[in-house]
C-alpha cells in the first residue's frame, strides 16, 4: 500500500512539475528577450546666412551729350544666396543730391533726376530730355528658389525705373537660392540745359532675410 501511494505521490509532483514548467513558457518573458529601451535625440543648428556679391562697384557713362540715351558701362550683377526658409530681398537706397534721387553735379548744384522731372516710378528716356534710371534682369545662374523682381525695374529697351531716396525693393525670393543673380543696367540722357561737369550718384544695395 506504501508503494502505490509513493508512486501515486510521485506521479503528482511530476506533473505539478510539468504544469508549472509549461505555465512558466506560456506566460512568463525568457530572460533572453528581455530589453530595456532608450531613446537617444540628435540634433544640430544650421547658421542663418544671406550674402551679396558684385561684379563691380563702380560703372561709367563717359562723356555724354544731348544726341543719344547713354548706357554705363559695365552692368551691376549682384550674386544672392541665402538660407533662411521663408527667403531673402534685396533692397536699394539712391543717395541722389541728398534730398532727390539722380546723378548730381555738386558744384553747379544741379541734379539729372530720376527718373524724369516729375519723379515719376517709370519713364522712357528720349534723348535731349534729362532723366536717370535702372533697368534690372534675372539669368538662369544658381539654385533654389528664384528671385522676383519689383516690376517697376522690369524694362528694356530706354525705358527705366525710377530710384528712389528712400529704401525700395529690388528683388526677392520666397525660400532658400544659391547664387542667383540680377544684372542691374543704368541709362541716362540730358538736355541742353545740362550744366556741364562731372555727375555721381551712389546707389546702396541691402541684402537681408525676409
Amino acid at each position: 500500500m506504501k508503494k502505490v501511494n509513493t508512486f501515486q505521490s510521485l506521479i503528482i509532483l511530476i506533473s505539478i512539475f510539468l504544469a508549472i514548467y509549461f505555465i512558466s513558457e506560456l506566460f512568463i518573458i525568457p530572460s533572453s528577450i528581455l530589453k530595456a529601451q532608450t531613446n537617444v535625440t540628435v540634433s544640430a543648428t544650421v547658421t542663418t546666412s544671406v550674402t551679396c556679391n558684385f561684379s563691380t562697384t563702380t560703372t561709367n557713362f563717359g562723356t555724354i551729350d544731348t544726341s543719344a540715351v547713354y548706357t554705363s558701362l559695365p552692368n551691376v550683377t549682384a550674386t544672392v544666396s541665402c538660407n533662411p526658409a521663408a527667403g531673402c530681398k534685396v533692397e536699394i537706397n539712391d543717395q541722389g543730391s541728398g534730398s532727390q534721387p539722380g546723378l548730381w553735379n555738386s558744384t553747379a548744384s544741379h541734379l539729372i533726376p530720376s527718373p524724369d522731372s516729375a519723379f515719376s516710378a517709370t519713364a522712357n528716356l528720349v534723348a535731349g530730355t534729362e532723366g536717370y534710371g535702372i533697368q534690372a534682369a534675372t539669368t538662369s545662374a544658381g539654385s533654389g528658389a528664384t528671385l522676383s523682381l519689383n516690376s517697376r525695374y522690369i524694362q528694356t529697351g530706354n525705358t527705366v525705373g525710377g530710384l528712389t531716396t528712400t529704401t525700395i525693393q529690388l528683388a526677392s525670393s520666397t525660400s532658400p537660392i544659391s547664387n542667383r543673380e540680377i544684372v542691374v543696367t543704368h541709362k541716362a540722357a540730358v538736355s541742353s540745359l545740362t550744366p556741364a561737369g562731372n555727375y555721381q550718384d551712389t546707389i546702396t544695395y541691402s541684402c537681408s532675410s525676409n
